[in-house]
């Protein structure tokens, strides 16, 4: 089959009529022919009027809006891409499956973390524990500072543990505990207790900013911005709670229980430390509710009364009490309004103007500045992230998705076993790190709306974890980080 002639190369077919007695219609047909045989050569009219190029004109403009439009929507994606790949425990919108980029051995008690915009690792290895901060792109190593050497025969181990804020120009911090001769305590009327060592790092640079030490049995520690509020132990059993700059340890407020709360028997579990920049808790036998501004009591519960606490995005907090339900609380402890549980602290973006409470066998939604339900969702399963609107949901067997305008149930897909891994989401996915058959496992896929596989991917049997660290899809594993995109 031949080719197609351009259009241009086509010549106007002439048409005589044969029956014009006169003659004369084939004579008009012949010059209105010539006349269009002239304007496509030329371009012009037979009368002499240019027309065509204002057509072309048009087209110009029309293709060119066009293309203005195409990446002025390609350029606002992106910034959606970029802004929502900017929050914490996200990852940047996977269109196609990932791939590997690369790599490193991590163990210990904080194995990847984020700080100054890099995935940094904490790691035991060669008789010493390093601190290694990453390039979260390429894996280029940005900076390592060996921490303290492992511990030698006849000592307790140690371990470093380090921690971040969302603030990335904010301390890294890190802690251990100096380790003790094995055995050397027992038998002692007051045996010793190592003191825990805190070195303070510059998260760009690997800088050491400061360092200190905590004395007494730490009983935890939560960050407070460039500081932290930690809790101890003393001989006497009480517990002493002090907020101290994460640079050289300087005490800021400090706080002593009124009653003995450490049960050196063991038969009570070890009193513990909650909350976050705003508000602490002493969960304990009685639980102790302070201000990590001031060092004020908000709340004291009477004994046998637990109290849980979580941060507010609007800067109060709420609390859980057993026997009373929860509450919403202004800043300064102020009561807003009762609820029914306590609101869970979900990943993602702020689509969702609800706080979201997983009730048991429901998930409730409610206004956070007067407690009003807007709605209620009979589930299994419970909040884990929200992203343009969804609520991405997650159960032992199961996950999910839910409209967060109306509680209204997306999607729901059941696994084939039991999963101990959080999912995560892209924004335009949920990602789930689900158990298949024979033991193996796959990194998951769905829509985030209608829950449609679109790819899957194995992965390593022993995940432990799967996160978004500076918008980069991070698999931990028992000794290794993973990073895809």
């Amino acid at each position: 089959m031949g080719g197609v002639r351009p259009a241009s190369q086509m010549r106007p077919v002439e048409l005589v009529d044969d029956d014009d007695p006169s003659g004369t219609g084939g004579a008009s047909a012949r010059d209105d022919a010539r006349a269009r045989a002239a304007a496509d050569a030329t371009g012009v009219p037979g009368d002499g009027r240019r027309r065509w190029p204002w057509v072309v004109g048009a087209l110009v403009v029309v293709v060119g809006a066009a293309a203005v439009a195409t990446g002025v929507t390609e350029r606002a994606a992106h910034e959606r891409a970029d802004a929502f790949a900017a929050l914490p425990g996200v990852v940047r919108p996977l269109e196609q499956v990932p791939v590997e980029r690369w790599r490193t051995v991590a163990d210990g008690p904080t194995p990847v973390l984020s700080a100054g915009g890099a995935i940094v690792t904490v790691a035991g290895a060669q008789g010493r524990w390093t601190v290694r901060s990453w390039e979260p792109a390429t894996g280029a190593l940005r900076w390592e500072v060996p921490v303290v050497d492992e511990a030698g025969s006849g000592f307790e181990s140690v371990a470093v543990a380090c921690s971040a804020t969302a603030d990335p120009a904010a301390l890294l911090l890190c802690t251990w505990t100096e380790p003790g001769v094995v055995y050397g305590g027992s038998g002692e009327s007051t045996p010793y207790v190592p003191p825990t060592q805190v070195l303070a790092l510059d998260p760009d640079g690997g800088e050491q900013r400061g360092t200190w030490e905590i004395e007494g049995s730490l009983l935890g520690l939560v960050r407070a911005e460039g500081d932290v509020v930690v809790a101890t132990g003393l001989r006497d059993r009480h517990v002493l709670v002090e907020r101290r700059d994460g640079t050289d340890g300087t005490v800021r407020w400090s706080w002593t229980s009124p009653i003995p709360l450490v049960d050196n028997g063991g038969v009570r579990a070890a009193p513990r430390l909650v909350g976050d920049d705003r508000v602490v808790g002493l969960v304990a036998m009685t639980t102790t509710l302070l201000d990590a501004g001031t060092g004020a009591v908000l709340e004291a519960g009477p004994p046998g009364r637990q109290i849980l606490v979580t941060g507010l995005p609007d800067g109060g907090f709420a609390t859980w009490e057993s026997g009373y339900g929860g509450t919403l609380r202004d800043a300064d402890g102020e009561m807003r309004a009762r609820v029914p549980g306590l609101p869970l602290d979900v990943v993602g973006d702020a689509s969702v103007d609800e706080l979201l409470m997983d009730i048991g066998n429901r998930v409730v939604a409610v206004r956070p500045q007067d407690g009003v339900a807007t709605w209620r969702l009979p589930s299994s399963m419970s909040p884990v992230a929200v992203a343009h609107g969804v609520v991405v949901m997650a159960g032992e067997g199961s996950v999910g998705a839910v409209d967060g305008a109306d509680g209204r149930l997306l999607w729901e897909e059941e696994l084939v076993a039991e999963q101990r891994v959080p999912p995560v989401t892209d924004g335009l996915h949920v990602l789930t790190a689900e158990p298949a058959r024979e033991g193996l496992r796959h990194l998951v896929a769905r829509g985030l709306r209608d829950g449609v596989e679109a790819w899957r991917l194995g992965l390593p049997s022993d995940v432990r974890q799967l996160t978004g660290i500076g918008g980069r899809l991070v698999v931990v594993t028992d000794d290794a980080v993973i990073v895809l995109a």
